[in-house]
């Protein structure tokens, strides 16, 4: 017995290290970084408006954060793209190993960019590892399994999905719209795997590829679920539970607009037409910019800071007439010709820069609002 255990503890330790290879691997493939232009010194915020808004709690937010929350939003795009592919054709054609690759390389450039221009965020760094790496280990594996014992499952029906892919399609767009919104490790995975044995029927069409995904489905949706905990309590324990509230200084607005606007809230008003406003983070914050632009509203800053990054979709980009500048792209890897576009404004151009990319007919993606 003992020796079997020995044996099973050395093929797992010799997987381990051969995972640990391959990440490093991938990650030396995509340390490299498109970047067209340095950024620009931060500058402080002035004492005039420090003193209207410094009596507000959690006001202000570090400025680098606008960078380095890049990295982590590509999760949430490629888990998107994995789920809009997944609606119409087998796992085993996405490309997984690409993706980790555009992971590190936009980490390449965002630490390439911040870096000789904001202290060292330690803890962001570590986080931007831990996750990249985590991502990175579970694409690897996917995309192993996938391109092999999977695609022998989808030529066995015939490459017809069975209940099981649809229900996996399923999940991969529920985990995407609930990431847009909230914190990943939130996701539960182990009520996934009670529904993926409660709701699906035992028997029916291409049985080998329905107990193969089942089987698959069950594994991984499993240890999504102990991650997602263990991930949970690491980040309480170290951060505390994170705001999904932040603050923005805007002008020619009034009163009875921000009441139309979705979880947009009148925190204080500093002049006629000019209010601080409690708004929402992540993808909503974005939603609720573009809705305030729209009605003529101007920024003065968010979360106490003068600049602001955006990712837009678009499949050209020319710079004549832009507000923006672009900071580097990388092309989207299941939508050929189109490219995800990085670039950086002032606080006070972004209702100008959101009005000029919607007139080019450009998507806007994101606002990385700290």
């Amino acid at each position: 017995m003992r020796r079997w255990i020995k044996r099973l503890s050395r093929i797992v330790l010799i997987g381990f290290c051969f995972l640990l290879l391959l990440i490093l691997v991938e990650v030396a493939a995509g340390w490299r970084c498109p970047q067209r232009e340095e950024i620009p010194a931060p500058v402080s915020q002035s004492k005039d408006r420090h003193a209207v808004v410094g009596g507000i709690k959690d006001y202000f937010r570090p400025e680098e954060e606008t960078y380095l929350s890049v990295p982590e939003w590509y999760i949430v795009w490629s888990y998107q793209e994995k789920a809009d592919f997944q609606e119409h054709a087998p796992p085993s054609g996405f490309p997984y190993f690409a993706a980790v690759r555009q992971y590190w390389g936009n980490y390449c450039c965002i630490s390439r960019l911040v870096r000789h221009k904001y202290g060292f965020n330690a803890g962001e760094q570590i986080m931007l590892v831990v996750i990249g790496t985590s991502f990175s280990a579970e694409y690897i594996l996917k995309g192993l399994y996938e391109k092999t014992v999977g695609r022998i499952a989808e030529w066995n029906s015939g490459h017809q999905f069975t209940e099981e892919d649809s229900y996996a399609y399923q999940v991969a767009r529920d985990y995407a719209d609930f990431v847009h919104v909230r914190p990943f490790y939130e996701f539960q995975f182990a009520r996934r795997v009670k529904q993926l044995w409660t709701e699906n029927p035992f028997w029916g069409r291409h049985i080998f590829r329905k107990w193969e995904r089942r089987a698959f489905l069950t594994l991984d949706y499993s240890i999504e679920a102990f991650y997602c905990w263990l991930i949970e309590k690491a980040t309480h324990v170290s951060y505390g539970y994170e705001p999904d509230r932040t603050y923005a200084w805007l002008e020619n607005i009034d009163s009875s607009t921000v009441m139309q606007i979705p979880q947009l809230k009148i925190g204080e008003e500093i002049e006629p037409r000019g209010y601080i406003l409690n708004a929402p983070r992540y993808q909503p914050f974005t939603n609720a910019a573009i809705a305030v632009v729209t009605h003529g509203a101007h920024f003065v800053e968010i979360a106490g800071n003068s600049v602001i990054t955006i990712s837009v979709l678009t499949p050209s980009w020319s710079g004549e007439g832009q507000s923006a500048q672009l900071l580097y792209s990388f092309p989207m890897l299941t939508r050929p010709g189109w490219q995800r576009l990085l670039l950086r404004c002032d606080v006070g151009s972004l209702d100008r820069v959101l009005r000029q990319l919607s007139e080019k007919g450009m998507t806007i993606e994101h606002i990385y609002d700290y």
